[in-house]
């Protein structure tokens, strides 16, 4: 069975009428009344970063131009046993740029407008959210289904959301 988790900033959810469609899902945890304000999206290298300061592994599903092996996201350290020990694992990563499509390589510098985790750990991908967004603003996180959608900010306590945390 495959299934996906997707993170976009909250500001770039709500400028496409997506605080309307969160608010209808079956559950919803963190939605303000009101949309953030717009800020600067955060970079392809701050979003590998964050994730790696996060501790967080995974399998990058597209290129970078001009490869930059600091840049790589870890792969999983102990596959046999990774889910079953809690792991971070990250699953397969993709992310949408502004300015790139489909297979085109992605430069470090490129804006960040939505992550995906194809088959991740639901522990890893809090961790990755909750660092990405100390550094970004508010992001909304839903699954494939749109059943249920979150929101994590900047300075939310990890524990906390963890115990609302649905994936």
């Amino acid at each position: 069975m495959s299934w996906h988790l997707l993170v976009t900033p909250l500001y770039v959810a709500a400028a496409d009428g997506g605080l309307e469609w969160a608010a209808a899902a079956e559950s919803a945890f963190g939605l303000p009344d009101e949309p953030p304000a717009p800020h600067e999206l955060p970079t392809v290298e701050q979003v590998l970063a964050a994730f790696r300061e996060a501790g967080c592994h995974g399998v990058r599903w597209f290129q970078i131009a001009g490869h930059d092996a600091t840049s790589d996201l870890p792969g999983c350290p102990d596959p046999a046993t990774c889910a079953s020990v809690g792991g971070l694992d990250l699953g397969e990563v993709s992310v949408g740029v502004d300015g790139a499509g489909g297979d085109e390589p992605v430069k470090l510098d490129q804006a960040v407008t939505d992550i995906g985790f194809r088959k991740p750990s639901g522990r890893g991908v809090l961790a990755a959210t909750v660092a990405l967004a100390s550094q970004t603003g508010p992001l909304l996180v839903f699954g494939d289904s749109g059943e249920h959608v979150f929101v994590v900010s900047p300075g939310d306590d990890p524990t906390h959301l963890g115990q609302h945390w649905p994936w």
